[in-house]
């Protein structure tokens, strides 16, 4: 074909890519979330159009004066494949971005709190098209704006001026600077394409975080940065004990700072995480466990909130957990998946450093459940077992800490003392004498804070409660006098305010130790707003005490009924900013309001311990030490919890709290609702507590109406395929685990055990949902259908098992259960074992007539499910029991294609050894063997594991992806672009060791494809200079052509890279080289007057293309 007649050619195909594109457009739908990837879609069929009418294409015709470069051969097969790629583009739109058709939307909750299930449904349902719908057309919506970019970089509309820069998929959006003289559409299409990056960014962050379920977090760290007294805390730094520790190790280290109560452990830790973070090459995360915000219930909590900030501050890490997520289905990850996801973390980010602050202060200290501290501790300790993680823990010296810990790698403690922080008190007790008496004489301050120093016997608490008596009104000897009279050591303070209380008329008494009781064993802390009308509740009362309300809630009140009542076993604070975030409402305040959502906390953690060993009105015992302790919280629980039921049940309570328009009349409802399912879960119920309660959970109780309208509006409210307005009591008590309520309710009551009051789901199956054993089998006890199918065709079995409830699953079984029923999605609980790697459910199953060979609707078996997931002792299991390992589900994915997928390379061994064939992957129309991907996206491991089960590296595909980062035939790449390539977790490292190992393994270091570019074309081409690099040190050939004549030095000089240029210049390639058409390197950027073929010359090509920095370069 003669040049001027080539570009006629392009007329139809850019008719057919015009109609493709405008049929993805009509694909859109106006009820997605998703207004600003339409918005951005819009753009890019905008710029497409806007090219075609630039170059002379448009109304399917070809203009006279259209695009002379569009009769050039080289560059019309360049936009002819550009275009194609396009036309192609509305069938691949609707590809799977991985080979895995494994992926489940969650139709109910399965896991985690129950307390929970009604928000975390309806914001996980809201997030479902964020991560798999949302991101999915996002991915495609940025490789359409690619296509176009790469058209207007190839054959640019306006060649009168500078053309834009290389806009390529591989290299960073960090890469795409705008010069000033480039085209509106060239700034278009950038700042289209950080706009997809930083949106598909923030929802993958957004939902690791909703998923990983961390507490909110709170403002101890900051807290006790702000707090701390300039150059304190220095000694900690300086200690052998902590250097050793911080000091590179090929094993794990724990490092126990223990110290009794009061000693500034809290302070000392911020400290020390302040100073990690300034100088510590590793990523570093923290956890403060405080008594007064949530978390403290869960030592577990630990490891979701390290899990939250390590993808924040490391994009491996981030990696990691999006690949652990991806493969699960529940909207709360479940501890066993958070535990598997932060040993694969600590696993891929060497070197992590831990710091998990008041474990002392954790309500789980000396329970025997899974979320005890002793079975954290456990769990601990195996999971960073053979790393190399580093991790401070800081508390008291409790015996259940110190018996969990002991047998950790790497061990080490040190006990805090009166002299390390002897300074440090004075410094503070200066501090706070400064501030208290700025009207005495430098002598007099300092001669106080000497005494507080040296009464304090090292605890910065009891400094802190002599604040109220440091009066500016008193003489210097009054001053001393009251230190010396106060009773040093904390217990001895608390005495003395105890005794003051018991000493008090009977009114404030009551009012005193209630505002105690409150503070101390509530389930969260309180406000002042909540607190002044919980402290009017009693258990006899016939009408709620409106008499009784403050007439105002402001600070007089608070001193005078609050802090002047419990004196310093009490402190009230402002609420901190990321609750305020959580509670809009608190924001916008008025004055009154400022003061009425403070919350009222115990002044020390130590407070409660102290009220749990003393006697209250009702609390009377003959009992001593840790029993009395136990009988007195027990006794505590059930008076609020018998408080509360009292108070739910009067009508009043409840006016204007369901009104979203208006303010609710009590104000203490809030706190009630947002904790109703666990303040009736109590260890022991009293007699008369449960006698009330079985009176309450009942159909003819007044206020059932308004129970059932809160959870409509409140908690489900958003789930249209959930009739919770009709919800039962007996669920409800379910929920609440009140099994002698649910005993009574079946007898006495006569309620139905298969009731389906609340979506359709029967009792027994919710009780599997709240893991709750007993309540299991009694229900079964009473008759419950076992096999009752629930929403999303689930039985309780399935709930089970996806509960890893292994104890509920076996009770199920031997009740008839039935494992081969499948849900909706063709899932058998089988699956469910598969995926979450459960094996002990496995066999429970398999052993019951499980088929292990069962097909799901999406494709997927058991065995791929496993493999999938990374679980080689449950693939294991099965192969063992007979599964065909080269079974291929009806996706066509083998699980070892799927294992090499997602870079599980035990996964990929096992198999393999178990006679697994090793076959390919086709993804868009492009075979891929396994090798193949493992190297196109950078997995070291399984491309080890594949050369090492004797696959060679006799192909030069890999190599290909390997130095491409992904992008050859651009369907594979698994990186993110905006990372740092020389950062020591860059994802971009995994690909430098798996070219290395091709190499090492036998690849052909010059192997080139069918236009006869080779792995040093492609990496020049995309400006890797690291891949460049590591090419030449291997024996690269720089002067090698390709088909069309062209050398890697062509291909980065026509770019624009000028590092590469040096690169390749710096090491003997020839300048002089001559492609096919006659073109030097020089002719994409010195201004000589040679012409190729065409009459172009290097300087014609440098002033349409602006290649100065490179002319320069060769010049030199």
């Amino acid at each position: 074909m003669e040049p001027v007649g080539l570009a006629v050619g392009l007329v139809g195909l850019f008719s057919t890519c015009m109609d493709v594109v405008q049929r993805f457009d009509s694909y859109r739908t106006a009820g997605r979330d998703s207004r600003q990837l339409d918005a951005q879609l819009n753009a890019t069929m905008h710029l497409f159009e806007k090219w075609g009418e630039g170059v002379g294409i448009g109304n399917g015709e070809l203009s006279d004066d259209h695009h002379p470069d569009l009769d050039n051969p080289r560059t019309y097969a360049v936009v002819q494949g550009l275009l194609n790629s396009i036309k192609d583009f509305s069938s691949t739109s609707n590809e799977p971005s991985s080979p895995k058709g494994l992926q489940k939307t969650p139709s109910f909750p399965l896991s985690g709190d129950p307390s929970t299930h009604g928000s975390k449904i309806s914001r996980w349902q809201k997030t479902t098209w964020a991560l798999r719908g949302k991101l999915k057309q996002t991915s495609h919506v940025q490789a359409l704006a690619s296509l176009v970019s790469d058209l207007y970089n190839v054959v640019s509309p306006d060649t009168a001026s500078t053309s834009p820069k290389a806009l390529t998929r591989n290299p960073s959006f960090k890469d795409l600077s705008i010069n000033p003289s480039e085209q509106p559409y060239a700034v278009d299409i950038r700042e289209l394409l950080r706009k997809i990056e930083e949106e598909m960014e923030a929802e993958k962050i957004r939902d690791l975080h909703l998923w990983l379920g961390a507490p909110p977090p709170n403002d101890v760290f900051n807290d006790s940065n702000d707090k701390r007294v300039q150059e304190t805390c220095e000694w900690m730094l300086h200690r052998n004990e902590f250097i050793e520790w911080q000091k590179p190790s090929s094993s794990s280290k724990l490092l126990w700072i223990k110290g009794p109560a009061g000693f500034g452990k809290t302070v000392l830790c911020a400290r020390i995480v302040q100073e990690l973070e300034r100088t510590a090459q590793e990523p570093v995360a923290y956890f403060f466990l405080s008594s007064r915000y949530d978390g403290r219930d869960d030592p577990f909590s630990a490891i979701r909130a390290w899990l939250t900030m390590m993808i924040q501050r490391s994009p491996a890490a981030r990696d990691i957990v999006t690949k652990t997520r991806l493969s699960q289905h529940e909207p709360l990850a479940s501890q066993a998946t958070i535990l598997r996801a932060f040993r694969e973390l600590i696993g891929g980010v060497p070197g992590c450093i831990l710091v998990l602050d008041g474990l002392d202060e954790c309500t789980r200290m000396t329970n025997t459940d899974t979320k005890s501290v002793p079975h954290f501790l456990q769990e601990l300790r195996i999971a960073i077992t053979n790393t190399t993680t580093k991790i401070l823990i800081s508390s008291r010296g409790d015996p259940v800490i110190q018996q969990g810990i002991s047998d950790f790698t790497g061990y080490s403690e040190y006990t805090i003392i009166p002299d390390d922080v002897g300074p440090d008190l004075m410094a503070y007790s200066s501090e706070l004498v400064k501030a208290k008496l700025p009207n005495k004489d430098e002598p007099t301050r300092a001669s106080i804070a000497q005494k507080m120093k040296t009464r304090s016997e090292g605890q910065f608490q009891w400094v802190k409660l002599q604040e109220g008596s440091l009066r500016k009104g008193r003489s210097r000897k009054q001053l001393e006098r009251e230190i010396d009279e106060t009773p040093s050591g904390l217990d001895s303070l608390y005495d003395r305010e105890w005794n003051r209380i018991n000493t008090m008329g009977d009114s404030d008494k009551e009012r005193a130790l209630s505002l105690l009781r409150w503070t101390a064993f509530a389930l969260r802390p309180l406000t002042v707003y909540e607190i002044t009308e919980a402290v009017l509740l009693t258990e006899d009362m016939d009408e709620l005490p409106v008499d009784e309300m403050p007439d105002c809630v402001d600070q007089d009140y608070v001193d005078s009924m609050i802090l002047e009542l419990c004196g310093s076993l009490i402190e009230v604070r402002h609420v901190s900013s990321s609750e305020n975030i959580e509670h809009p409402e608190r924001i916008q305040e008025s004055e009154e309001d400022s003061v009425g959502f403070q919350e009222v906390h115990l002044s020390h953690f130590s407070v409660k311990e102290y009220l749990l060993l003393k006697t209250f009105p009702g609390t009377g015992t003959l009992l001593s030490g840790e029993k009395l302790r136990v009988v007195n919280e027990r006794i505590h629980e059930n008076t609020l919890a018998k408080h509360i039921l009292r108070f739910i049940g009067f009508p009043e309570a409840w006016e204007n709290f369901l009104d979203n328009d208006q303010e609710a009349t009590w104000r203490f409802m809030s706190y009630v609702t947002g904790e109703i399912i666990n303040c009736f879960r109590l260890k022991t119920i009293s007699l008369d507590l449960q006698q009330a309660l079985n009176t309450f959970f009942t159909s003819e109780n007044k206020t059932w109406g308004f129970i059932r309208k809160f959870i409509a509006s409140k908690i489900l409210d958003g789930q249209p395929d959930i009739q919770e307005t009709s919800v039962s009591p007996l669920v409800m008590a379910i929920f609440c685990g009140l099994e002698d309520t649910v005993t009574y309710l079946i007898h006495e009551q006569s309620c139905d055990v298969e009731d389906r009051s609340l979506g359709g789901i029967t009792p027994l199956t919710w009780a599997c949902v709240t893991r709750t054993k007993s309540m299991v089998q009694l229900l079964l006890d009473k008759g419950a259908d076992c096999n009752a199918i629930c929403y999303g065709g689930r039985t309780p079995l399935h709930c089970s098992v996806d509960a890893d409830e292994t104890e509920i699953t076996e009770i199920l079984l031997a009740h008839g259960a039935n494992p081969m029923v499948a849900d909706d999605e063709g899932l058998t609980p089988l699956g469910f074992a598969a995926a979450r790697g459960n094996v002990t459910a496995a066999k429970q199953l398999v052993d019951r007539g499980a088929d292990i060979s069962h097909i799901s609707a999406n494709g997927s078996t058991p065995l791929s499910e496993a493999c999938s997931n990374g679980h080689v002792l449950l693939a294991k299991f099965l192969l063992e029991k007979g599964a065909d390992v080269n079974q291929a589900a009806t996706n066509g994915h083998s699980s070892l294609i799927l294992a090499v997928w997602y870079d599980y390379s035990e996964v990929v061994e096992l198999l393999i050894d178990e006679g697994a064939e090793i076959t390919g992957i086709q993804l868009q129309d492009h075979m891929f063997s396994l090798l193949s991907v493992a190297a196109g996206r950078g997995y070291l491991k399984t491309a080890k594991a594949l050369i090492n089960k004797c696959v060679a590296p006799i192909e030069s595909l890999p190599l290909f992806l390997a130095s491409s980062y992904g992008q050859y035939n651009g369907v594979m790449g698994n990186i993110n672009t905006e990372a740092d390539p020389t950062s020591p977790d860059s994802p971009h490292l995994g690909y430098h060791s798996v070219l290395e190992l091709l190499l090492e393994s036998g690849g052909d270091v010059n192997a080139g494809d069918v236009d006869g570019d080779t792995s040093l074309h492609m990496a020049s081409y995309s400006n890797s200079i690291d891949i460049v690099e590591i090419l030449i040190k291997r024996g690269a050939d720089l002067d090698i052509k390709s088909v069309s004549g062209e050398t890697p030095l062509h291909c980065c000089s026509r770019r624009g890279h000028f590092q590469v240029t040096q690169l390749l210049l710096q090491n003997g390639a020839d300048v002089a080289s001559k492609d096919n058409f006659g073109r030097t390197p020089l002719h994409h950027a010195w201004p000589i007057d040679h012409a190729d073929r065409w009459g172009s010359t290097p300087l014609s090509i440098a002033a349409r293309f602006g290649r100065i920095e490179i002319d320069c370069g060769m010049v030199r």
